[in-house]
C-alpha cells in the first residue's frame, strides 16, 4: 500500500544546495518554479532515492510568520539522512578535493556500521556518510 517517494529539505538558495548534492553524486531530474519566482522545487536522484529541495522565497520575508507551518523553513522535523559509501576516507577526500567540503572531518566508529561522519549542507541540514558493513540492530525479545 505504501512506498517511499522522497525526502524534502527546505533550503535558502536552490542553486547552492543543488550544487552541494550534485557533489555527493545526486543527479537533477526535475525543476519547477512558480510564475512569481517565490517557490522553486528541484528533485535529485541517487540510485532509487529521491531528494526534493524546496526553496520558498517570498517578496517580503518579514511576512513568514503569517504563512502556514508547511511553508516556513523553521520547524521540527528531519534530523538527518544517510548515504552509504564503500570507502569513507576516499569519499571524504573526493568531496574535499572537489570543494564540496571546506574541511575534511574525521570518521568515528559506528554502532550500526563500521564508521561514519556527519557533514552539513549549505543550509545546515545534516547528512551522514556511513561505511559498511551495516550491522543488524539488536531486537528486543
Amino acid at each position: 500500500m505504501f512506498s517511499f517517494h522522497h525526502v524534502t529539505l527546505s533550503v535558502h538558495d536552490l542553486s547552492v544546495s543543488e550544487g552541494f548534492y550534485k557533489g555527493l553524486g545526486f543527479e537533477s531530474v526535475y525543476r519547477w518554479q512558480d510564475d512569481a519566482g517565490q517557490l522553486q522545487i528541484c528533485h535529485l536522484r541517487l540510485g532509487q532515492a529521491l531528494l526534493e529541495l524546496y526553496c520558498f522565497r517570498p517578496d517580503d520575508e518579514d511576512e513568514l510568520s503569517s504563512l502556514p507551518p508547511w511553508a516556513t523553513g523553521y520547524r521540527l522535523g528531519l534530523r538527518h539522512f544517510a548515504l552509504q559509501v564503500d570507502d569513507l576516507d576516499q569519499a571524504l577526500s573526493a568531496l574535499h578535493g572537489a570543494g564540496v567540503l571546506a574541511e575534511k572531518p574525521s570518521p568515528v566508529t559506528g554502532q550500526t556500521c563500521l564508521r561514519y561522519v556527519f557533514i552539513v549542507d549549505p543550509d545546515g541540514n545534516s547528512v551522514e556518510l556511513l561505511e559498511g558493513p551495516l550491522v543488524e540492530i539488536q531486537r528486543p525479545e
